[in-house]
C-alpha cells in the first residue's frame, strides 16, 4: 500500500478497536500512568491512583486487566501502552523534560506527546539503511524532521493488542530516512504500508480522540 491509499480515519478506528476499551476512570488512569512513567522511573499502582484521583484498588484492578501494562518483580509498572523506561531494540528514544524514555515503536513517539501535553525530541534508526531519523514532536504537530523525506511504516492490527504487541505489531512500525528506503523495507514485509511523518502524527491524534 502506498501513502495515497491510506484512509487515516479507518486506520484510527482499527487501532482504537484493537486496544483495551477505556471508560472515564480508565482514561484518567491511562493518562496518569504515562505521565508518571515519563519521569523515567517505575511507578506503583498507588502512585497512579493518587495522580488519577481514584481508589487504589480501582487503579490496580484496571492496570492488572490491561495486557499493555507490564510489571517488574516489585509490582511496579515499567512498560505501559507504548512507553518504556528501559532501552528497547529497535530503539525509538524520546527525550522529555531532560529525561529519556522509549517508545515500543516509531508511532508511539508521535501520539504520546499529545497525551502528555509536552514536546519530545525523538531519535530512531532506519531499519533498512541504518540512517538516523530525528524529529521534535509537539502536542500540535511535528517539527524539525531530519531527513525531511522521513517516512513511517505501519501495520493494521490483526486482532486485539495483547501482551505480544511488540512482536506482532511494534516490530513492523519504524521510521525511514526516505520513501525509497521505506518502500524497499515494506516490499519484504507483507501487510505493511507507508505514511508520511505528518500523516502518522495525525493518525495518533485521531486515535487519541477515539480513546
Amino acid at each position: 500500500m502506498v501513502t495515497s491509499d491510506v484512509n487515516l480515519d479507518d486506520v484510527a478506528r482499527a487501532v482504537a478497536a484493537a486496544a483495551p476499551e477505556l471508560d472515564e476512570v480508565g482514561r484518567r488512569i491511562f493518562v496518569q500512568t504515562l505521565r508518571l512513567l515519563a519521569r523515567g522511573e517505575p511507578v506503583t499502582h498507588s502512585q497512579i491512583a493518587d495522580a488519577a484521583g481514584v481508589p487504589d484498588e480501582d487503579a490496580e484492578e484496571s492496570l492488572r486487566s490491561w495486557p499493555l501494562a507490564f510489571w517488574d518483580d516489585q509490582d511496579r509498572i515499567v512498560h505501559f501502552w507504548g512507553m518504556s523506561i528501559d532501552r528497547l531494540e529497535p530503539t525509538h528514544s524520546m527525550e522529555i523534560d531532560d529525561m529519556t524514555v522509549y517508545g515500543w515503536c516509531a508511532w508511539d513517539t508521535l501520539f504520546i506527546p499529545e497525551i502528555l501535553n509536552t514536546d519530545a525530541h525523538v531519535e530512531s534508526a532506519d531499519p533498512h539503511n541504518g540512517e538516523t531519523v530525528r524529529l521534535t514532536v509537539t502536542p500540535e504537530g511535528v517539527k524539525q524532521i531530519h531527513p525531511l523525506g522521513a517516512m513511517v511504516s505501519f501495520l493494521l492490527p490483526d486482532g486485539p493488542l495483547g501482551a505480544d504487541v511488540v512482536q506482532r505489531f511494534c516490530h513492523f512500525v519504524h521510521f525511514f530516512s526516505s520513501p525509497e528506503s521505506g518502500q524497499a523495507w515494506i516490499g519484504q514485509h507483507p501487510g505493511t504500508f507507508l505514511m508520511t511523518v505528518d500523516q502518522a502524527f495525525e493518525l495518533g491524534r485521531l486515535t487519541n480522540q477515539l480513546r
